[in-house]
């Protein structure tokens, strides 16, 4: 459940190439999109050299693309824009789930802080499994790579009218080869 390769089956979008961050969308260079996080512009949206999208997908709520007829909100885009929605904490109960693979590993946790008032999602992957590396071939015995993101969202209805609504995102990316040094 990866949102850049999914979308990459929609008429317009394609791939920027093996090992390359982004997609074209209408012909477009990836510097003419704009990426954003719950209003947040992200501005490398993969990890491991375009492997995996940036977004994390226990995370996300929903996500709008428009490409063509983009609204004058989000400026002079002339490519397209694809704005990622995080989801709203549980307010009811606690709820997690999770996940762990060969790739990559994933948690997310949903706390209500105040019954049906209060609460925060917390969503977190990470792919420390490098130690792979020299299993597949002495090759790749020198190679370190991983990446780790995470998502937060506090959510509180003050009244029936009013919310307050908080997010974060945080990314990071660890390259090293004895050839290169670490990137």
């Amino acid at each position: 459940v990866d949102i850049l390769k999914g979308l990459q089956m929609l008429p317009g979008v394609t791939s920027v190439g093996e090992a390359a961050n982004g997609v074209n969308i209408r012909g477009g260079t990836t510097d003419q999109n704009l990426l954003l996080i719950d209003g947040a512009p992200i501005f490398n949206p993969t990890h491991m050299f375009g492997l995996f999208s940036a977004f994390p997908s226990d995370a996300v709520s929903t996500f709008d693309l428009y490409k063509g007829n983009v609204p004058s909100r989000f400026g002079g885009r002339t490519a397209a824009v694809l704005d990622v929605t995080l989801a709203q904490p549980s307010l009811d109960k606690f709820k997690m789930q999770g996940g762990i693979s060969f790739v990559s590993n994933r948690l997310k946790m949903d706390i209500p802080l105040v019954k049906d008032k209060m609460g925060i999602m917390l969503s977190g992957r990470a792919s420390y499994n490098d130690f792979f590396f020299p299993i597949i071939s002495e090759k790749l015995d020198d190679i370190r790579a991983n990446f780790i993101d995470g998502a937060a969202k506090y959510f509180w209805r003050m009244n029936e009218r009013n919310t307050l609504t908080v997010s974060s995102y945080y990314s990071k990316d660890f390259f090293q080869t004895e050839i290169l040094g670490s990137l």
